[in-house]
């Protein structure tokens, strides 16, 4: 799972380097992909209140 996030974040940055216009599209689909894994995975009960 967490793997398919970085493959996208590298096709979206390689996407960016060539200027190719399905770049930006894909960025906000991996921010979502990217928001949705760490929602799953954050299920720690302990608050981080500093």
């Amino acid at each position: 799972m967490m793997l398919s996030m970085f493959i996208l974040w590298i096709i979206v940055f390689v996407g960016i380097f060539v200027r190719q216009r399905w770049a930006t599209p894909l960025a906000i689909v991996t921010i979502a992909w990217t928001l949705v894994l760490l929602r799953m995975h954050m299920t720690d009960p302990i608050p981080l209140n500093f």
